[in-house]
């Protein structure tokens, strides 16, 4: 489920809108748009009935690539270009360079903050344990 939010809220329409400073893109994994429906009646005044009355939804949004990864999809709804081009191809790949797997937000440049420690890692297969 997918919901761009302008800042500048105003009606929708099809010509381009200079006073749009911001838009902020929602992506929920898993939560699919039909589901809004089925439990908006249990909204409140904010969140996702403040998105549902203000917000863009694309009822009828369709991937064009078949690997749909968390990275993958979000680059590609974010940037609108196709992994081949945006580079997102997996939330992880073999690093040529480095021998080994990388996860697609590690950056050696800028550590993750670590959520756990080393000692809960123990039989553990986790991006955070090394």
């Amino acid at each position: 489920m997918v919901l761009f939010m302008p800042i500048c809220i105003g009606q929708v329409n099809a010509a381009p809108r200079s006073d749009i400073k911001l838009v902020l893109q929602i992506t929920v994994d898993g939560l699919r748009a039909d589901l809004l429906n089925r439990y908006s009646n249990n909204f409140g005044k904010g969140g996702f009935r403040y998105l549902l009355d203000k917000g863009v939804i694309y009822t009828n949004a369709h991937y064009q690539h078949a690997n749909t990864e968390t990275i993958v999809g979000h680059t590609t709804l974010a940037t609108g270009a196709f992994p081949s081009q945006h580079g997102m191809v997996g939330n992880v790949w073999f690093d040529r360079e480095a021998g080994e797997l990388s996860y697609n937000i590690e950056d050696p440049e800028h550590p993750l903050i670590p959520i756990i420690s080393p000692s809960m890692c123990s039989g553990i297969l986790y991006m955070h344990c090394s």
